[in-house]
C-alpha cells in the first residue's frame, strides 16, 4: 500500500525475497488483531498503520516505522535509522 501511494520507494520483489532471511514473518489478519485494533486510540488517522500496530500489539512484536506518532500508542517500535543490534 505504501508503494502505491508513493510513501515508499522500493522494489517489492526484492523486499519479499529479503524479509524471511532477516527474521521477519508475514502475518495473516486474525480475530486477536481485530480485537486489538478496536482498542487503539486515534492519535492519527492512518487505518493501515492502525492495523499493523494492532498486529504488533497482539503478537508481542516490535513495529517498524519512521512515523514518530507510533510512540503515542505505547507499542515497542524501531525506525529504519535505529542502529542494528546483533
Amino acid at each position: 500500500m505504501k508503494l502505491r501511494i508513493g510513501k515508499l520507494d522500493a522494489d517489492i520483489e526484492e523486499i519479499l525475497a529479503i524479509l524471511p532471511g532477516q527474521g521477519f514473518d508475514r502475518l495473516d489478519i486474525t480475530d486477536a488483531h481485530l480485537i486489538a485494533l478496536t482498542a487503539l486510540p486515534l492519535h492519527h488517522r492512518d487505518p493501515f498503520d492502525h492495523l499493523l500496530m494492532a498486529q504488533a500489539m497482539a503478537e508481542g512484536a516490535h513495529f517498524v516505522s519512521q512515523d514518530q506518532n507510533v510512540a503515542l500508542y505505547g507499542i515497542p517500535f524501531v525506525t529504519c535509522s535505529d542502529p542494528v543490534v546483533s
